[in-house]
């Protein structure tokens, strides 16, 4: 076969598979369930509006979860595992920060927390009859 009937066919073959793939994938996208919408999501919020706070509960399981997670990932070994612990100690902070909101205390003043201003306002919390 002609080489130059090869390299032919291939440029005009290419424009129909990446035609026929972006079809497929299209489909494939059509037909994947969506998650139903829930209060809160950027897509329902109206911009200049406050966001909904999450409940004193939400909150309370969160800051458990965050606790659990934390401790298992410090003792295993997984990849990175110091910006895993640091995103949680981040998460578990503004989770800490929420809580103060809630119950009406004046959050933490400074993001990230310094361990002494997280044990102050997780002390600040249980004297408030928080508990997790």
């Amino acid at each position: 076969m002609d080489p130059l009937l090869t390299i032919w066919g291939l440029c005009l073959l290419s424009p129909v598979i990446m035609w026929g793939g972006d079809k497929v994938m299209q489909a494939r996208r059509s037909r994947r369930p969506t998650r139903a919408a829930r209060p809160g999501d950027s897509a329902q919020r109206v911009p200049g509006l406050p966001r909904e706070r999450p409940s004193l509960e939400r909150l309370v399981a969160d800051l458990h979860r965050l606790e659990r997670e934390y401790r298992r990932v410090e003792c295993s070994e997984p990849p990175a595992k110091a910006q895993r612990l640091r995103a949680i100690s981040l998460a578990y902070d503004d989770v800490l920060c929420e809580c103060c909101l809630a119950l009406g205390l004046p959050p933490p003043p400074q993001r990230p927390l310094s361990g002494v201003d997280r044990i102050q306002a997780e002390c600040e919390l249980a004297r408030h009859g928080l508990t997790w």
